[in-house]
């Protein structure tokens, strides 16, 4: 499991750590700007996604990451 998130302030960031904190003490939480995350993607199967809503819906710079990687979430587990 890894964790997902976009956060300008850190509290997007503190629900993702605070919840695999809780739900698997070995995830990790990585922010949609990590170099890194796309690597994490493929190598596991349940993602946690934590977001500001803006609006009543998703920030456009994470619906812009989702749709732009939109194979990548083919037999994934993802939780909102």
């Amino acid at each position: 499991m890894i964790g997902i998130y976009f956060s300008g302030t850190g509290n997007s960031k503190y629900c993702v750590e605070k919840f695999l904190e809780e739900y698997d003490t070995e995830a990790l939480a990585f922010s949609i700007e990590n170099n890194e995350l796309l690597k994490q993607i493929d190598k596991h199967k349940d993602i946690v996604f934590g977001y500001p809503v803006q609006y009543s819906n998703i920030p456009k710079i994470l619906k812009d990451f989702i749709v732009s990687h939109k194979a990548m979430w083919k037999d994934k587990r993802v939780f909102v």
